[in-house]
């Protein structure tokens, strides 16, 4: 593989490798955590059994988008950073401009895309930290 890392990039990449195992295995406990105490208005992604995630984000979809907007705000007020990764589906994204689909071509896409958002997530993210996230989900 020819990668065209630099030098600064290539010793960064070498110690990671080193702690890779142990932060992928820290990341679904992590997920684990979260999906265990996730309140059930909330749904989180699905792993299949025999599968693992890398869990590069920790996506969740809220009951509607109003529902999202308050959750968002509560975690903003904590100072807890949220993302929306997914926010416009890929029909309705100007790549696929000229395939002419519309708002209603994909309901289900579109729901999702009005609902989803991202929390923190990382293999070093304190029990504190989650149970903190845990509260605010559970009390939006």
């Amino acid at each position: 593989m020819n990668g065209r890392l630099d030098t600064i990039q290539a010793a960064i990449l070498l110690e990671k490798i080193k702690i890779f195992e142990s932060e992928l295995k820290r990341r679904n406990e992590i997920a684990k955590y979260f999906n265990d105490y996730l309140p059930d208005k909330f749904r989180s992604q699905f792993i299949p059994k025999n599968f693992s995630s890398s869990w590069a984000q920790f996506s969740i979809l809220a009951e509607s988008i109003d529902h999202r907007d308050e959750v968002l705000a509560s975690f903003k007020n904590k100072g807890i950073p949220v993302m929306i990764y997914y926010g416009v589906p890929l029909h309705l994204q100007s790549v696929f401009k000229s395939l002419n689909y519309r708002q209603g071509s994909f309901p289900n896409s579109e729901n999702i895309a009005n609902r989803i958002f991202s929390i923190p997530m990382h293999p070093y993210l304190e029990k504190n930290s989650q149970d903190i996230m845990l509260e605010i989900l559970t009390n939006v």
